[in-house]
């Protein structure tokens, strides 16, 4: 049946390359160039469930392999020696008759047949050139996997309830279990696309947080280095509140440069989740880390810029919180630290070594 399944749905060129047939579970392999698609594998299953569900009755009958050889439809494996009388299996119609009409279009009969009460594809997958195997399970073993699926199904429906790291993990935790599941192939495509949604729905608040950050540390930098221009200094030292966010400190500096002011910012205790900013309960301890981000920029060309070096400036910054700096260009340089409990005596630090520098 699931050789009769494949032929229909792929096409005449599929040929059987091998099987293993055992009470609860078949191995079944044949020629094809390419992976089958999720709905073609719904249509495979379906064809071999509906003749199932049939109960077709099953004649089985010696003949000559000369007469076998004649019947319309007949299915054998390429290349297999045969012997000669050899058996013969029909579903649907007694050997009697296709023996004695084998030029007939209706027939559809099988050298080898194992009834089932049930069939599930679980894996569809290429094991040479040209040759995929379907592996598949019958009877209790079906519905455990069908069972299974709809197991997790509900966790991923639930899941769309989560935000947040906690809908971070769990993700992952989704793909690990679809990864080792034994479910039908189908079911496990149409889960996979489910959990591709939740992924982009991580996608499209981490960028939304992203832009909260941006705006957040832009507007803090900005306001400071105004306070900073009107009190005639050259500097400005600015605490934000983004998490771990240097693409938003970078951009806060950028900023506080165009203003002509030489800036050093400060990412104050982070969280590993991303949408912390945005809870109303605390996060969780376990989500606390005791790192910071430090950017800090001194232009490039300038009179605010002579004798404050931005490499310089931003190890004096680090020491306090035991952090290591990036090489840094035009102007720019980033380092972390992972004692943030001590960012205040860190921009002391870096508010004398200002200082110090422009006089």
């Amino acid at each position: 049946m699931l050789n009769y399944a494949l032929k229909e749905v792929l096409g005449p060129h599929v040929d059987q390359k091998g099987s293993i047939v055992l009470p609860e579970k078949l191995r079944f392999d044949f020629s094809h160039g390419k992976p089958i698609p999720p709905n073609d594998l719904r249509k495979i299953e379906s064809i071999v469930n509906k003749q199932i569900d049939d109960e077709m009755d099953v004649y089985a009958t010696e003949a000559t392999l000369a007469d076998a050889k004649r019947i319309n439809g007949l299915q054998a494996v390429f290349g297999e020696v045969y012997p000669d009388p050899v058996r013969v299996v029909a579903i649907g119609r007694k050997v009697e008759d296709l023996l004695a009409d084998p030029d007939s279009k209706e027939w559809n009969s099988y050298l080898k047949y194992a009834r089932r009460k049930s069939l599930r594809s679980f894996i569809e997958e290429g094991i040479a050139k040209g040759i995929r195997r379907i592996t598949a399970v019958t009877t209790g073993g079906a519905f455990e996997a069908i069972n299974l699926a709809k197991e997790i199904d509900l966790q991923i429906s639930d899941a769309f309830k989560l935000e947040g790291s906690t809908l971070e993990k769990k993700v992952a935790a989704l793909k690990n279990l679809l990864d080792a599941a034994t479910i039908p192939a189908p079911m496990k495509a149409d889960l996979k696309d489910r959990v591709s949604k939740l992924q982009d729905q991580i996608r499209k608040a981490q960028k939304k947080i992203a832009e909260e950050n941006m705006q957040k540390a832009v507007k803090v930098a900005t306001e400071m280095a105004d306070t900073a221009i009107a009190d005639g200094k050259a500097f400005c030292i600015s605490p934000i509140d983004v998490g771990l966010d240097p693409a938003a400190a970078r951009e806060a500096v950028v900023k506080v440069m165009e203003k002509k002011v030489s800036g050093i910012e400060g990412g104050s205790r982070g969280f590993q989740s991303v949408a912390n900013g945005l809870q109303k309960d605390p996060p969780h301890k376990d989500a606390v880390t005791n790192k910071a981000v430090v950017y800090a920029g001194v232009p490039v060309n300038g009179d605010t810029s002579k004798g404050l070096e931005v490499s310089e400036w931003l190890t004096a910054a680090l020491g306090p919180i035991k952090g290591r700096r990036g090489k840094g260009k035009g102007g720019l340089a980033q380092g972390q630290g992972t004692h943030a409990t001590r960012m205040k005596e860190a921009m002391d630090i870096a508010t004398e070594f200002a200082s110090m520098k422009l006089r």
